[in-house]
C-alpha cells in the first residue's frame, strides 16, 4: 500500500450512528460492532458512537443525531468526516426523512456511508462510487457513499 493511501485512510474520522426504539440491545450492539469492525478494516479512526433510543429513535428531531452532526462539525475539521451506519434504515425508514437527515451531515461537509447500501437506488450508488474513485479514497465492496450538496446560506 502506498503512503498516499495510508494518509487518506488515517485522514478519515468515522462517527457511528444507530437508533433503537425498543429496549432490545442485542441487534443494536451487533450493528455498532459491525460499524467499528468496518472502520478498523478501512483504517478509519472512530470518533465515537451516537445512539437515539426509545421515542427519540423515531422522532423527526433526534437528539443524538443532532449531537453527532455538531461533533462532526467541531471534530471533523481537517478530516474526511463520515457518518457510518449499518444500513440506510438506521437513519430513517422513509427516503424523505433519510434525505433530510443526510443533508444535515452534508451541511457540515460530512458524508454518510452505509455498510449495507442495498436500499440506495443504483443510479445514486453508481454516481457515489464515481465520486469515491475521483477522490482517490478506496471503499470496500457493497458500500455506498451519498453526499448531498445543497445550497448553503
Amino acid at each position: 500500500m502506498s503512503m498516499d493511501s495510508d494518509a487518506t485512510k488515517s485522514a478519515t474520522l468515522a462517527f457511528i450512528y444507530d437508533r433503537e426504539a425498543t429496549r432490545q440491545t442485542d441487534r443494536l450492539d451487533t450493528r455498532i460492532a459491525l460499524c467499528r469492525e468496518y472502520a478498523a478494516r478501512l483504517g478509519w479512526r472512530v470518533a465515537g458512537q451516537w445512539v437515539d433510543r426509545g421515542d427519540a429513535a423515531v422522532a423527526e428531531r433526534r437528539p443524538f443525531w443532532i449531537g453527532m452532526v455538531a461533533a462532526m462539525k467541531h471534530e471533523g475539521q481537517g478530516f474526511n468526516a463520515v457518518c457510518l451506519v449499518a444500513s440506510w434504515e438506521r437513519i430513517a425508514y422513509d427516503e424523505r426523512g433519510r434525505a433530510q437527515m443526510r443533508q444535515l451531515v452534508s451541511d457540515v461537509n460530512g458524508t454518510c456511508v452505509a455498510i449495507d447500501g442495498g436500499s440506495v437506488p443504483p443510479s445514486s450508488r453508481d454516481a457515489a462510487l464515481r465520486r469515491l474513485r475521483a477522490s482517490g479514497e478506496r471503499v470496500g465492496p457493497g458500500v455506498t457513499l451519498v453526499r448531498h450538496n445543497g445550497a448553503t446560506a
